[in-house]
This record gives C-alpha cells, sequence and structure tokens, in this order.
C-alpha cells in the first residue's frame, strides 16, 4: 500500500475487453456485398428455347457458381493454392507474437537505525516505494523533540515531543517522504525505521491494549458503519488519525482521561495514536 497524506497539524502538506466495432463493421459489409450479388431466376415456364446469348449467359454463370462450390479460385491452380497456405503458415511460425516485457519489482528498501546523545541531524538513506514508522527511545530529563525533514532542508513534521524518558512508535513516511531526521535532545536516543508490515494488528474482535504513541494496523475491520469503543488513562493529549488510501482522518482529539465511542471511516487501513497513557480500543 502507499498512504499519501500527513496526519497532524494544519501545516503538514497533503499528497493526497475486445473490440466489437471492427467485427460488426466487417459482418455488416459481408451482408451488403451478397445484397449486392443478386440471385439469378429460372427462365419462365413454356419458354423452352433461349436465344444463343441468354442460353451463353446462363451456362456462364451455371459454370462459375460449380466453380465457388467446388471450392477452386479463377486464375490459381490447386499447386499455387497450397503454396501459398505453405507459404503463410511457415510466415507465421516464424514470427510469434512477442510477450511484453514486465519491469522488475523495485527492491525494498532496508530498515535503516540510528543513535545517539544530545541534538543531532541524521540523514536517510531514499525510502522508495516502501512505508516505515519510528520506533523512538530517549533516557533524558529535558525536552526531546524529533523532526523530519525534506531535501531542501525544511521542516515536514514534528513526530515527537516530549519531557524526559520517552518510548513510542510514529508514522515516519505515511505523507511525504523524509530526507533526514533533526533530533533535539538532553540524553541518549535511538531511532529504528521498522516497515509498517510489522506493526501490530488488530482484527476488530476482542480489546486491544497498548500505551503511548502507537501505529496499529486494522486492514479490513472498517467496513461501512464500523463504531468502535476508545479509552485513554494518561493526562496528556490523545489523539487518533484513520489513514486510509489517501488522507488521514483525526477521529479522537481530547486531553487527559477518555472513554467513548466513534466511527472508524469506511477502508481506514492503519490508527495512528498519541498516547501518555494506557489506552485500549474494541468493537462497540
Amino acid at each position: 500500500m502507499r498512504i499519501t497524506t500527513s496526519p497532524s497539524s494544519a501545516t503538514r502538506r497533503r499528497r493526497s475487453a475486445g473490440r466489437l466495432g471492427g467485427g460488426l463493421t466487417g459482418a455488416l459489409a459481408a451482408l451488403m456485398l451478397l445484397g449486392a450479388c443478386g440471385v439469378v431466376t429460372d427462365p419462365p415456364a413454356g419458354d423452352d428455347e433461349a436465344t444463343p446469348a441468354v442460353a451463353a449467359e446462363a451456362q456462364a454463370t451455371e459454370d462459375d457458381e460449380t466453380g465457388t462450390e467446388s471450392g477452386t479460385t479463377t486464375g490459381t491452380t490447386p499447386a499455387e493454392s497450397a503454396d501459398s497456405s505453405a507459404a503463410s503458415t511457415e510466415s507465421a511460425e516464424a514470427s510469434p507474437e512477442e510477450e511484453p516485457e514486465v519491469a522488475p519489482e523495485p527492491e525494498p528498501a532496508e530498515p535503516q537505525s540510528f543513535s545517539g546523545t544530545g541534538s543531532e541531524v541524521v540523514m536517510l538513506d531514499p525510502l522508495g516505494e516502501d512505508v516505515f514508522y519510528a520506533a523512538v527511545t530517549h533516557d533524558g530529563s529535558s525536552n526531546i523533540a524529533l523532526w523530519s525533514v525534506d531535501e531542501n532542508g525544511q521542516d515536514i513534521d514534528l513526530l515527537v515531543n516530549e519531557i524526559g524518558g520517552y518510548e513510542g512508535k510514529v508514522a515516519l513516511n505515511f505523507g511525504e517522504d523524509p530526507a533526514a531526521l533533526r533530533i533535539e535532545a538532553d540524553g541518549a536516543w535511538t531511532i529504528d525505521l521498522v516497515h509498517l508490515a510489522e506493526a501490530p494488528r488488530w482484527d476488530g474482535e476482542g480489546v486491544y491494549e497498548d500505551r503511548g504513541d502507537s501505529v496499529l494496523i486494522v486492514d479490513g475491520v472498517a467496513d461501512g458503519l464500523t463504531p468502535v469503543t476508545l479509552t485513554h488513562d494518561g493526562e496528556s493529549n490523545f489523539a487518533i488519525w484513520a489513514w486510509g488510501e489517501s488522507y488521514p482522518d483525526l477521529i479522537v482529539n481530547d486531553i487527559g482521561a477518555y472513554d467513548g465511542t466513534t466511527l472508524l471511516p469506511d477502508g481506514t487501513l492503519v490508527l495512528q495514536v498519541d498516547a501518555d497513557g494506557t489506552w485500549t480500543i474494541s468493537p462497540s
């Protein structure tokens, strides 16, 4: 799957059989040709004697019809016809249809990992068509902020903004592809880029529970009206974006504890959760 918009603040950029005509025309043309040929009628009854010209014309017509029924063609001998058929067969065998070339599948991008202490900028290898999330940790006591940056050095998105220790999973290139990551921190940190396919899944049954910032695959759950119950026991912001094929929907945005029911948009593939406490999702 490739998602095409970014989910957080308003400043994020959105990216948001056979032809019958020829055969029918040919059939109509054949019918018109047959109609134009006409039909040869018998001479009137009682007229036993016909003029030599009429008799000769009738004989010629009969000869033509007899030749057509016997499968012969004027001016072509059976040997010539056979040679022509053999040549056509040889030509067809010598020129088989060439199979169209199939473009090779692009090589999947490799996961990338980074670690450091304090503020730093790390350059990313091209991500191609693959979608990743970032698993981030920080063991400092002050602020950690993580931005994705485009190839012109402009910030794309603020992925993490927390105080002190941190551990969470955040969307990386669900929208634009970043060329680098910019980290501001006072302690040691790690960043692991993980293929989206390796994210946890919820099948729409039972209660799924997690803690903090998370990415959850819900492909196949949202089909038409799909109500779900969501809870959160944290103290800070609780926000959930539902990602479909082209853009995210913000389905929850609250502060602190939360317990409510909402609808998953039809066709939702992934949930991106911003939370500081334990949160759950279950069918309603």
